[in-house]
Order: C-alpha cells, then sequence, then structure tokens
C-alpha cells in the first residue's frame, strides 16, 4: 500500500524528523503520481502503522491529511483530511520515509510506504489553501504573501518550526535546507491552473536562501520588503550570502569566510540578528572576533536584538541606525524618507501586519 500525505501532514511530518530525527530520513519516492488507498473501510487502524500516527499525534490533534487522485477516491470519514492532486508539479514530487536504523523501523510501516509532499510541493499547496481563504476574505492578499514567503524562508533555511506549535513552540536549529529558492522558482515557472500558483509565484520571487532563525527571517522583510508589503524597503541586499574576500583581506582578518545575515554591499554595511544563543558558550568571543573583521575590512555593523525587534516602536528606533549609515552615502533624502513612513498611517497599518505574521509571540 502507498500512503501520500498532504501538505499539511507532511510538513508536520518534515519538521518532526528535523527536530527529532528518531532515526527518520526521507528519500526520492519511486512514485509519482497519487494513488487511492484502495480501502472498503478506510479506518485510521487498518493503515498499519501505529507508531507513526502516534508520532504524528494523529487523530488527536489532526486529521490523516492525504493526497487522492480524483474525487471519486475521497474517504469521508471523521479521522481523514482529503486533497485531490492528480498530478504534483516536478521530476520527484514525492519523497518516501525511510528508517535509517533499526530502531526506528516502528515508525515506518512495513507493509505500507509512506510518501511526503516535496517541499517545492507543499509550498504550492499551502498556496492554494491561502488563496482560498483570501478570496473567502478570510485573510487580505499581504496576508497570503507574507505567511506564504514565511514558510518558503523556514524550508528554504536553516531552521525548522515546532511540528505542533509552529507559532508559539521551540524552533530547531542548524538543519539542513530542504528547499532551494531557485529549484522552487524554476518548478512554478512550468505554464499551469493550480488554485493559488500566482500567489506562490509572487512568494517564490522574494525567497531567500539560508535563514538561520524566525527572527531573523522577520528581520529581512521588515527591512527591505517593498511597503506595500510592511516593508521599510531600505535597499538592495544580499542575505546569507559569503563576502568575496580577496587573498589580502583573508590574510588580514581572524576568519577566512564571514557571511552575514544581511549584506549592504553598496553602503558597506552589514546587519546581523543575534539572539539568546550569542551569550552562551564561546559566541560573545565568536561575536567580538567577527566584529573586529568588519571593522578591518571597512565594513559598518549593526547588531539587531530580540529587544529590539519585540515592538514596532523599538524596531523602528533601531532601524534608524541602519538608515543613518544609508544617509551617509545618499545625503538626507534617506532619512526624510523614514521619518514620511514613520508617519504614514497606511503603512503602520501594513508593517502591524507584518508583525503579526512573522512575529506571533509578539502579539
Amino acid at each position: 500500500m502507498n500512503i501520500f500525505l498532504d501538505d499539511i501532514t507532511s510538513l508536520a511530518l518534515i519538521r518532526a524528523v528535523a527536530r527529532d530525527s528518531n532515526g527518520l530520513a526521507f528519500v526520492q519516492s519511486s512514485v509519482t503520481t497519487p494513488q487511492p488507498l484502495g480501502l472498503r473501510t478506510a479506518k485510521l487502524d487498518r493503515l498499519g502503522m501505529p507508531e507513526l500516527l502516534g508520532y504524528l499525534r494523529i487523530p488527536e490533534l489532526q486529521p490523516l491529511g492525504i493526497v487522492i487522485p480524483a474525487p471519486k477516491n475521497r474517504i469521508r470519514a471523521k479521522d481523514f483530511r482529503c486533497t485531490v492532486c492528480s498530478s504534483p508539479r516536478g521530476s520527484a514530487p514525492f519523497l518516501q520515509l525511510v528508517a535509517t536504523d533499526a530502531q526506528s523501523s516502528g515508525l515506518v510501516p512495513s507493509t505500507t510506504q509512506v510518501n511526503v509532499m516535496s517541499p517545492a510541493n507543499i509550498v504550492l499547496q499551502t498556496a492554494g489553501r491561502l488563496r482560498a481563504n483570501e478570496r473567502s476574505g478570510k485573510i487580505t492578499h499581504n496576508q497570503a504573501v507574507l505567511a506564504l514567503f514565511k514558510l518558503c524562508l523556514e524550508l528554504c533555511g536553516t531552521y525548522s518550526h515546532h511540528p505542533f506549535e509552529p507559532l508559539n513552540g521551540a524552533a530547531t536549529y542548524h538543519v539542513e535546507p530542504r528547499l532551494d529558492a531557485k529549484t522552487l522558482r524554476t518548478m512554478l515557472e512550468t505554464p499551469g491552473r493550480e488554485r493559488g500558483l500566482t500567489l506562490a509565484r509572487e512568494a517564490a520571487q522574494l525567497a531567500y536562501n539560508n535563514s538561520g532563525s524566525p527572527q531573523e527571517t522577520f528581520l529581512g522583510p521588515a527591512l527591505f520588503f517593498p511597503t506595500h508589503l510592511g516593508g521599510m524597503h531600505l535597499c538592495d541586499f544580499e542575505a546569507n550570502v559569503s563576502l568575496n574576500l580577496s587573498k589580502r583581506e583573508r590574510a588580514s582578518i581572524g576568519y577566512r569566510h564571514i557571511t552575514p545575515d544581511f549584506t549592504l554591499a553598496q553602503y558597506r554595511t552589514v546587519v546581523e540578528y543575534l539572539g539568546k544563543v550569542h551569550f552562551e558558550g564561546d559566541n560573545p568571543k565568536i561575536d567580538h572576533q567577527r566584529s573586529l573583521d568588519y571593522q578591518t575590512l571597512g565594513f559598518r555593523e549593526f547588531n539587531f536584538w530580540y529587544d529590539d525587534v519585540r515592538t514596532r516602536a523599538r524596531f523602528m528606533q533601531s532601524a534608524a541606525r541602519v538608515v543613518a549609515a544609508i544617509a551617509a552615502y545618499e545625503g538626507p533624502k534617506a532619512q526624510q524618507r523614514y521619518l514620511k513612513l514613520a508617519k504614514n498611517k497606511d503603512f503602520i497599518k501594513r508593517q502591524r501586519m507584518l508583525f503579526e505574521v512573522f512575529c506571533p509571540w509578539l502579539q
């Protein structure tokens, strides 16, 4: 039997494995087209994977979400949620759940192949759900774009939200990116009529790789997104890209490779988000050496701590430092623009929306 998990259940499983792998991993599935379960009576206990369902907290927290090829295959049982998708995008639209050691074999059914949606298809299916909510008036278009972009940065980043409490649960850090922003954009370029495709393309065009935390994911849009989405649109930037240093520059600093959270190359400026982990162990010493290296290279560094983003007012005060650095190159027009935004009621409303989407823990 093949089971194809929908975007919601797939994302929960991917996050759970990132949080505590339990000897689980994902490999490219040999099956590319969803198949019906083929059960006359659809009950969870007939799927033969009680340990995995417990691992996913099904049905206690949520029903089992599955993908089916046609409406006629829909299962009308309270413990199931069915998504119709006859042909997901890409050459490898599904990943297969496998065990990497004997102790985890109980979580991988012996008679059932469990397939999760690829991260790129999770983004597209999520876009369809958000688009439906937008059309029904539950959310605005801006909220849909921001929520989908937030998911893109997580899947393209090195952190993972809590599988069952993504809004307020503890995130997992230093995980391998599950998606590449360029790969996502390429996959979405193919013409199609899927619900949410235009929304997915809009969010994917903004996406970038290797965001390291939820707070860092918030800081990028807040500083650099277009103003119609609630960002300050300060300037062009690069995110998580190593500085291109000459041999002489590398020889003059303590670290041979430096990758700022955000680089404003035209202003010789970098922006770093420093979370609580930067107080721990050798991190203060490492951060100090990095700051010395920035000074040696002639870069101005601006650090944002949690206290700098905990309210909209504090964020604007902290962002003013970056604006001042830009004004040193561009003149007073940069600060004039900042002051105008700070007083614009429409912008303040959009900025609050950005905070609500990216920083639910502050609400």
